[in-house]
């Protein structure tokens, strides 16, 4: 099983996610992880109750996160695999410290539609390097219900310091439905989706929105396994329409994460 990404991160790819809030990184893990990982989230599916905890979109497809405290591939996933390195490199950090993951299979003709959201909306912190490590472990097409992101979002609202809630009445309301802009000529911004093959993966920044219709295929699960993590500027911020943690009582405004519950997953080595 590979620990470093099967090739370099350039500086091209680095530069589409400081401009885009979105990369897409082809070929990260090697078969082994692939073969490894998918007989876990088999195991995830089998009985999600019992290796994860259900998340507000659980239902018509697998939604579920934490697995990595009742699983051990989980964990050894975020520790072992790239992901810290491949992260790290993409966003300029010095330190990638694990948060969590969420396990995402949309089976085959499953209605359910993820709406425009930011990830930023849930996490009870903030800073910018807390993006979302988004892997494939089936093909991802648009058929089966691949991931849309709005390119460029992330810096309009980092300029503005513009948070969303859950609701119109928290931080600055909702998050824009763009569907209404699709076919817009003036949208300053630009849709963007990939297709991918099982071990490739998206990096997105945790402001930048994204969507996700149903799964129109007769026969393909669409499988995703996101990891998100801590960088460095990375604070605690618990205003009340903030997710908790399972397991911490909510932390002191300004403080850095760090403890057992966060390990370290990379470090930038220093001259």
């Amino acid at each position: 099983m590979n620990k470093h990404p099967l090739r370099a991160i350039t500086q091209t790819d680095i530069e589409t996610y400081a401009r885009d809030g979105v990369v897409l990184i082809k070929n990260m893990l090697d078969d082994e992880w692939i073969e490894c990982m998918r007989a876990a989230i088999d195991r995830a599916v089998a009985e999600p109750e019992a290796h994860g905890i259900l998340s507000i979109s659980h239902g018509p497809m697998t939604s579920i996160c934490y697995m990595s405290r009742n699983i051990p591939a989980f964990l050894d996933f975020a520790l072992e695999s790239p992901i810290g390195e491949v992260v790290g490199r993409v966003i300029g950090a010095d330190t990638i410290r694990f948060y969590h993951d969420h396990l995402f299979v949309k089976p085959p003709r499953s209605p359910k539609v993820m709406t425009w959201h930011c990830d930023e909306t849930a996490w009870p912190v903030t800073g910018e390097m807390v993006p979302n490590i988004w892997t494939a472990f089936s093909p991802i097409n648009g058929e089966n219900g691949r991931i849309e992101y709005i390119a460029g979002f992330h810096r309009y609202c980092v300029d503005r310091n513009t948070h969303f809630g859950f609701t119109q009445d928290q931080a600055d309301g909702v998050c824009p439905d763009f569907e209404a802009e699709r076919d817009n000529p003036d949208f300053p911004f630009r849709f963007v989706t990939f297709d991918m093959e099982p071990g490739d993966a998206v990096i997105f920044h945790p402001l930048t929105p994204h969507f996700s219709k149903g799964n129109m295929s007769e026969t393909e699960a669409r499988v995703g396994l996101a990891v998100r993590v801590f960088g460095d500027d990375v604070r605690w911020w618990n205003p009340p329409y903030k997710a908790g943690i399972p397991g911490l009582e909510p932390q002191p405004d300004g403080l850095a994460p760090e403890g057992d519950l966060f390990p370290v997953l990379w470090r930038r080595a220093q001259n």
